[in-house]
């Protein structure tokens, strides 16, 4: 199909309708239901309103979804006694998801008030209310869980006070996997909503889809393509 053609000449003339007019009156054309409608909806409001959230929201996805699956390694780790990987998982975790995520997290909502404000209720129906509680649980479980495994495994305290930091660092690990992999799949499911909104995702934000990968691999293997 050429330029010059009259199916080409016909778009054009549509889209410069479309502009003026804001609807199409050619059967089967109406733009009045694209994505990024050209003009204002009620009260000279957009219909559709331009994302708010900063760049500090993809990362906060990557390094949550990366943070949730390496604790999950790290028990794996732990079960089959391999101590040198567990301890090198713990360390991402801890790195990624109680250091970077939580300030990452506060650097977009401006204040760290704002997120200890979210703690203050429980709402199991709100997104933002549940994240803030699973990365504050994953936090609570990975950092006690990381220091009795180093201490465990340099043999700081030798005898009973060894073992008793071994149990306690697996229980800690155990459940920073429960909720890493809760903060994984949050973070996962997140990310595809944001990646699929119009606005988000498609038109000012396409390097998102690059950073919900990691936090994929809780949901299903095939969420990256």
């Amino acid at each position: 199909m050429t330029t010059n053609s009259p199916s080409e000449k016909r778009l054009e003339e549509l889209r410069e309708q479309a502009w003026k007019d804001g609807v199409v009156a050619g059967k089967g054309v109406d733009v009045a239901g694209g994505p990024i409608p050209r003009k204002p909806g009620y009260y000279g409001q957009p219909v559709v309103k331009p994302p708010v959230w900063t760049w500090e929201v993809p990362l906060y996805f990557f390094f949550g979804g990366m943070a949730g699956m390496a604790a999950v390694i790290a028990s794996g780790a732990i079960i089959f006694h391999h101590l040198d990987l567990a301890r090198a998982a713990m360390w991402v975790a801890c790195i990624a998801g109680a250091i970077l995520s939580p300030v990452l997290l506060i650097m977009d909502l401006g204040r760290p008030r704002l997120f200890l404000n979210m703690l203050r209720v429980f709402k199991h129906r709100s997104a933002m209310s549940m994240g803030a509680w699973i990365l504050s649980a994953f936090g609570a479980c990975a950092v006690p869980g990381l220091i009795a495994l180093e201490l465990h495994a340099h043999q700081i305290f030798p005898g009973p006070l060894d073992q008793l930091l071994r149990v306690a660092a697996g229980i800690f690990i155990f459940g920073s996997a429960i909720f890493g992999t809760l903060l994984a799949t949050y973070t996962g499911d997140s990310s595809v909503v944001f990646a699929s909104h119009p606005v988000a995702g498609s038109f000012r934000n396409r390097w998102i889809r690059i950073c919900r990968c990691p936090t994929g691999i809780a949901r299903t293997p095939n969420r990256c393509a």
